[in-house]
């Protein structure tokens, strides 16, 4: 299972893998944009037990349960029956040829042998996105609860199936005060591309700093979450009960990724033009500041960043926060090789995962070195668009040429953005009046404290973005 794990992880930010829509499904490749790198054949599986296990499991479903809630009950039950014959007949083109009956054997006896023998269902909810719709299955497993997810698109087929550990329910981190602080929820952009969004307000609000965060690679939401970890979440209650507003929003891979054309799909269409239109949102928002609107952006949306600051004018200050400076591809191989390391043997299929993605490198390489894109090519799950316009872009440069301050701040136990990227921030930026590093040796990549070589699975353990973190952060802010 490491190298289902391995293969979860690669991207920036591993978000990723708890993508609901097809992107992220076994039926299709990855990209910083989309997906989480996988094989096409490949289910995304994790089995780390929960915080708690208190959920008890029951078949029986309640009387009022949504369609689609009963159907994704009804594929689960055939599941565990072994009557997968029953389950390919609802899968879609793509999913037939991706997961046939005999793969999707494999697949279910891998997660048996792993997690423990099927214990029931415990629930049903629904999730919509886009065109899509999820059925999202909590399951026992062993002393294990994990999510199954079944993807429904328009025509009620399956295009997508992903596994996953249940998260435990979000709880408000020691430094925060729920007392000062609410939320609401607002609209960023404008049609085809509005994204829901909730901004996170001192009470009492009057013309406080604010800061936009901007997600990593993959289909995030609003809360960046992984496994049970929320940690914009995290960022807007510890910051708001600071006095710095906080805005979020779903990405718009996720919130509208069956209609993106991966064809026309660029560099500004990931992240920056939808920060640039929360940018203009904010800057009509009576309770804020229009002249302290800062731009934090994580791992990958620590690279776009600087774009976003140089595109929007005027932008108060820029936060890193584990934000790259090297080329996609070559940190995927990076972090693909780390992770194939971690016990020391390095098995065929994590061999072939990275023989993947080095092939992919010298193609993405090839076009942005001025190579013809082929018809319909897709390289990692985008296409040739982005890649060159991602080749072509150097955010330290890029930073440096913008007139504002900047924050950053990296974890050193973070295996994915590393003080590689650190220190070409620092060496860049290090002039610049009112700018800010910071080195966490305890933290990995999404700022949470650990010890030891940070591992895939502490993704799957609940944690909060460290304390120390966020009063740096307040504190550049607020002292801007």
């Amino acid at each position: 299972m490491r190298s289902s794990l391995a293969a979860c992880v690669a991207c920036l930010l591993i978000a990723s893998c708890s993508s609901e829509g097809p992107a992220g499904g076994a039926s299709a490749a990855s990209s910083p944009a989309l997906a989480a790198p996988s094989q096409s054949t490949e289910l995304v599986m994790s089995a780390t037990p929960p915080s708690s296990s208190s959920t008890q499991a029951s078949s029986t479903p309640p009387a009022a349960e949504p369609p689609i809630a009963v159907r994704g009950r009804a594929l689960t039950t055939l599941l565990s029956e072994g009557k997968l014959a029953d389950v390919v007949k609802e899968f879609d083109a793509a999913m037939s040829a991706a997961l046939p009956e005999a793969k999707l054997a494999e697949m279910w006896g891998g997660l048996v042998k792993q997690a423990g023998p099927f214990g029931g269902i415990a629930g049903v909810q629904v999730v919509a996105a886009g065109a899509y719709q999820t059925a999202v299955v909590t399951t026992r497993f062993g002393q294990s609860s994990l999510d199954l997810k079944l993807a429904f698109d328009a025509s009620g087929k399956v295009s997508g199936l992903f596994v996953s550990a249940t998260p435990a329910p979000w709880s408000l981190p020691s430094y925060a005060d729920a007392s000062r602080f609410e939320e609401r929820e607002v609209v960023v952009g404008a049609d085809p591309w509005q994204l829901p969004g909730t901004l996170t307000l001192p009470k009492g609000a009057t013309k406080v700093p604010v800061v936009i965060l901007v997600h990593g690679s993959g289909p995030g939401d609003r809360d960046e979450s992984i496994g049970p970890n929320r940690p914009f979440k995290d960022l807007a209650a510890g910051l708001a009960s600071r006095g710095v507003a906080v805005l979020r929003y779903e990405k718009r891979t996720r919130q509208h990724g069956p209609k993106i054309d991966l064809a026309s799909f660029g560099l500004d269409d990931e992240s920056v033009d939808d920060a640039l239109a929360a940018v203009e949102l904010l800057s009509k928002e009576a309770a804020v500041d229009p002249a302290r609107i800062f731009v934090a952006g994580h791992s990958l949306g620590g690279t776009f960043a600087p774009r976003i600051a140089q595109k929007a004018k005027g932008v108060a200050g820029v936060a890193l926060l584990a934000g790259a400076t090297r080329r996609v591809p070559e940190m995927m191989i990076e972090q693909l090789e780390y992770i194939a390391s971690l016990d020391g043997a390095r098995s065929a299929e994590e061999a072939a995962q990275i023989e993947g993605v080095k092939k992919a490198k010298k193609r993405v390489d090839e076009i942005v070195g001025g190579a013809a894109a082929k018809p319909g090519e897709v390289i990692l799950g985008a296409g040739p668009k982005y890649w060159l316009e991602l080749g072509k872009y150097d955010p330290v440069a890029t930073a440096k040429g913008v007139d504002t301050r900047f924050f950053v701040a990296q974890g050193g136990r973070d295996y994915q953005v590393t003080e590689v990227d650190f220190k070409a921030w620092q060496a860049a930026l290090s002039g610049k009046k009112g700018s800010v590093f910071k080195l966490y040796p305890s933290l990995n990549h999404i700022f949470v404290t650990g010890n030891g070589k940070s591992v895939p699975d502490e993704y799957q353990q609940a944690g909060h973005v460290d304390e120390a973190l966020v009063n740096d952060l307040a504190a550049w802010i607020v002292g801007s």
